[in-house]
């Protein structure tokens, strides 16, 4: 759970931030076996596979873990849109190739780690807005995403 001063510092930057109940229950909703495909229609069958706890695969570490709504469209290209929630967890070492939360001069972004000319950069998912290299001492990872939750309904 994240500290009353965490949450106020992440606010002041310009993030909005929400608390997540740490509950014990977890909704669960069945997977079937058959995928739904993105291209031309196809059979579907009935078979349920498993049951999966949604909170539990959304939120791996809910006891580290913070939601931020995003702003803006930088990250369009690997499918993070405006207006998405994002499942943001602290403490674990970002990879190449992760999506993180990286504060950068006291504001906040997201981005993916990656490479640009062979340095550590952040890089947008939009061809719009470049790369920026990352400055040891200038830049802080705030935390890295695990999820990206987007409702179609409201």
């Amino acid at each position: 759970m994240l500290s009353a001063e965490k949450v106020a510092r992440l606010r002041a930057a310009g993030l909005e931030v929400h608390s997540m109940p740490l509950t014990g229950s977890s909704v669960r909703l069945p997977l079937f076996v058959s995928p739904v495909r993105a291209g031309q229609p196809a059979t579907a069958e009935d078979d349920r596979s498993e049951d999966i706890p949604l909170g539990d695969w959304l939120v791996p570490c809910p006891e580290r873990s913070f939601l931020v709504r995003v702003q803006g469209d930088s990250m369009t290209d690997f499918g993070i849109l405006e207006g998405d929630v994002l499942v943001v967890e602290q403490g674990s070492r970002p990879k190449m190739g992760d999506m993180l939360i990286a504060q950068i001069h006291g504001s906040y972004t997201v981005k993916q780690l990656g490479r640009h000319e062979g340095k550590p950069a952040l890089l947008a998912g939009n061809a719009a807005y470049a790369p920026i290299v990352i400055v040891p001492g200038e830049t802080r990872v705030a935390g890295v995403v695990r999820s990206v939750v987007r409702r179609y309904v409201r």
